[in-house]
């Protein structure tokens, strides 16, 4: 009991330390001209469902407030122009059907000529049943297959996104209960499947990492601590509601996606 009592303190004061978002808030990711230009030469693909809707908007916003045009088409077809193709997926809480489902469109050429294409899963796909190792390694196994099939596209991976998590007092005494305070199973299963992925791309650069994206704000890491792990959570300030993203969570995000996909190689003409 003295030993869990003292982990216990631990954590609390971990909580205060490294989950409290400060008052000021930092600009996003800066944004050159050259990577503009660059996301307006390729022809990106991006199955999604809420959150890539977010994410979304934040590319439109910074575009406008730039004065850049980009063309972004939801449809399940080939894309015709450079800018973004998107579509939704699957459905919300069956990883696999998204998984299954992104996988069908590809194949029936909704990213053929399409330089880049990524899918990305939901926070809702996670809860405490979710056997996070198989719908990553199917995740992984998916791509691997689509990108053997259709060599002149690069399929990238994404981490799924997080929940903000109950901290402080409050989750202190629950975990004093031996009760697990909200956020932190889920968070831990979306966890699982996020490192999966890291470690499976770690040397391939094919990796968006929305989750550690999210895991941060203002140089502070929003971590969460159960049954001896420290696992991510989305920082509150960056949410709306504790899942989707607020107008600064999504322009963080999108600012980094941005910087991503400028730092992919234009597919040549004829190759």
């Amino acid at each position: 009991m003295k030993n869990k009592l003292g982990w216990l303190l631990m954590i609390a004061m971990m909580h205060i330390s490294t989950t409290q978002a400060e008052s000021k808030q930092e600009s996003t990711m800066p944004i050159n001209t050259l990577e503009w230009q660059a996301l307006n030469t390729k022809r990106v693909v991006f199955g999604h469902q809420s959150v890539g809707w977010n994410i979304l908007n934040g590319l439109e916003r910074l575009a406008d407030q730039q004065g850049v045009k980009i063309s972004f088409k939801e449809q399940r077809t080939a894309p015709t122009s450079a800018g973004i193709s998107h579509f939704t997926i699957g459905k919300n809480g069956d990883p696999l059907s998204k998984i299954n489902d992104f996988a069908a469109a590809v194949d029936a050429g909704a990213a053929q000529g399409a330089d880049m294409a990524l899918m990305k899963l939901c926070y809702v796909d996670f809860n405490a049943d979710t056997d996070a190792i198989q719908v990553a390694d199917s995740y992984i196994a998916n791509l691997e297959t689509l990108a053997q099939k259709h060599p002149d596209t690069h399929f990238v991976a994404v981490t799924a996104p997080l929940r903000t998590a109950q901290t402080g007092l409050k989750a202190w005494i629950k975990q004093l209960m031996g009760r697990q305070p909200s956020g932190y199973v889920d968070n831990a299963k979306r966890g699982q499947f996020n490192e999966r992925l890291r470690e499976h791309y770690a040397k391939t650069g094919h990796l968006f990492d929305l989750a550690a994206i999210e895991a941060e704000s203002n140089g502070k890491l929003c971590r969460i601590y159960a049954d001896f792990q420290v696992v991510e959570a989305l920082c509150p300030d960056l949410s709306s509601d504790g899942g989707h993203l607020n107008e600064r969570g999504q322009d963080v995000v999108a600012a980094a996606l941005l910087n991503f996909i400028s730092a992919y190689p234009v597919k040549q003409e004829g190759k």
